[in-house]
Formats: structure tokens, sequence, C-alpha cells
């Protein structure tokens, strides 16, 4: 069994290979060759101990993410198995995996979902998960401005100053209503209440909310949900069941209204009209189909 550490997994990563792994996953899980377990979570007073499976039958590997909540921080490991003969194939530290999965997934959604002439960012949060869609959007085509809205005024600025200096977008820190206002919208907070009102997003908006993934969290408010012609998650077999925004008084109307896999759309091969006035909304917890591609991918890598 190979051990690789979180250096040596984001030395051999790039957000275009990952994003491209992530999508061949998600076409295997489409078509029954893929297999993922919902996570699941216990707890002793302020620890917690989570773990979240899942089976690629393209690349005939099954992964399993482990790890601590211990005062709000986290350590992830991700375990590699063979499905030709069982054995455990390596251990890799899962912060880098993790924080270019989520971002990719985000990326990958919006190449289906959001306008092609998309020009503004707006980004909520200015966190670890934040500064990786903003580096992960960046070199997106058409784009030409970011604008952070952050309760973390220092961490917002020096956010700005990476994306202006490193990739040549005008980059500012803004209100929420201003950061709101744009083509794309990102939110990653852990947000209690809802960070945006629905009043504020623009016609043609795609809003990906990323940040609240347990049940006490929300950053969409029922205006937004309520103003979204479509609700794509990155799972319907976790997702509705993890997050504030898809949980509690909400339900009783979503449950009117579908929410859509995000495997069926990438499936169909979707895309987004340049003329669209409505708002689409991707809402995401993470999940271990994400993990366990961009993990395979890393190994692969590494081991080359």
């Amino acid at each position: 069994m190979k051990t690789f550490c979180n250096a040596q997994v984001a030395s051999v990563l790039d957000v275009p290979s990952v994003v491209d792994a992530i999508r061949t996953a998600y076409l295997d899980m489409a078509s029954d060759a893929a297999a993922v377990q919902p996570r699941a979570r216990i707890g002793l007073d302020n620890v917690k101990f989570s773990v979240m499976s899942a089976m690629l039958g393209t690349q005939r590997i099954a992964a399993s993410k482990l790890y601590t909540t211990i005062e709000g921080r986290f350590r992830f490991y991700i375990a590699l198995f063979s499905l030709d003969d069982g054995a455990l194939m390596a251990l890799l530290e899962g912060d880098a995996i993790t924080g270019f999965r989520t971002s990719a997934t985000t990326r990958l959604a919006a190449a289906h979902l959001a306008r092609p002439e998309s020009r503004s960012l707006g980004i909520f949060g200015s966190g670890i998960q934040a500064r990786a869609h903003a580096l992960a959007f960046a070199s997106r085509p058409n784009l030409r401005e970011v604008r952070i809205h952050s309760h973390d005024t220092s961490s917002a600025q020096a956010l700005a100053a990476e994306i202006e200096r490193d990739h040549g977008l005008a980059a500012e820190v803004v209100d929420a209503r201003l950061a709101a206002d744009s083509d794309l919208v990102v939110l990653a907070t852990r947000a209690s209440d809802p960070v945006i009102c629905g009043e504020w997003l623009r016609e043609g908006a795609f809003v990906a909310s990323i940040g609240a993934t347990r049940q006490d969290q929300r950053e969409l408010d029922d205006a937004s949900l309520r103003r979204a012609s479509r609700i794509v998650v990155d799972w319907t077999g976790q997702t509705p069941h993890e997050t504030g925004d898809l949980w509690g008084p909400v339900q009783t109307w979503l449950a009117s209204s579908a929410l859509i896999d995000l495997s069926t759309v990438i499936a169909a091969g979707e895309r987004r009209r340049a003329d669209a006035t409505d708002i689409v909304i991707y809402k995401a917890v993470g999940i271990a189909l994400q993990d366990a591609a961009v993990a395979y991918l890393a190994y692969t890598r590494l081991m080359a």
C-alpha cells in the first residue's frame, strides 16, 4: 500500500483534469457503472467522525473517504481499493482532493447550466472553498470580473489581489447585493441563515450553493429557490437530506418540484442558451463519487 500526503496530491492535480475525471465518474453513475454510499456521521461531544464511499466500475476501484471534525476543523483521508483483487492500493490525505473536487464539480455544473457568455462572478465567502472556486473559474472563457463579499475583509481583499495579479481579472470586495447581481454566483459560506435574497439575483444567473452542508445551515432564501426554474443537485440520494437549503420549511413546496440530479444533466449533454433569462440553482454538499474520481486521478499520476 502506498501513502501520499496533501502536498504530493496537490502537485499532480489541475482543474481541467479534475473536471474531466469527475465528468467521467458522473457518466458512469448515469449508466449504472458506479455506486455511491451516502455520508454517515457519528459523534461524541464536540468530535465527529464521517465516512462516505463510492465504487467506479470503469476504473475498477472503490474509495472510502474518512474524516474527523474537531472544533470545526476537518482532517480528510481517502482509502483506495482494487475491485480486481480487493487490495488496499493507497491511503491519501484528502484535504487537497476535497478542495479540488468541490470547485471542479461546480465548474463542471456551470459548463452545462450557466450561460456561455457569463462575464461576472460573485463569490460569498473568502475561505478555502471560496478561493478554490475563484481560481477554478478564473480561466473560464469570457469571465471579466470577480466580486467578493465576505465578513472577513482582509482575506477577501487578499483573494481579490491574488485574482488580479495571477489571472488578470478585475476583482473587488463588494456588498452582498452587488455580489449577488452577477452572471455566476457562488455561495461558499458556513452560514446558519441565508446570505442572499432572491430579489437580488439577475435574470439568467447561475447560482451555486456549496457551503451549507448540514441541516442547520442555509445560504439560499426561499425567494431564491422559488425564482429558480431548475434546482440541480450533486446527488438526489444525499443532497436533499443534508442541507438546510433543501430541508425544513421549504420541503413542503419543494416536494412538488422534483430536484434534478447532476448526472442526468451531464449524460444528456445539456447546455444553457446564451439568451436564457431564467435562474438555475446548483446545490451541492459533496459526494463520494467526486472524491473517488479525484483520488484515483491523483493516484495514477503519482504512480506514473
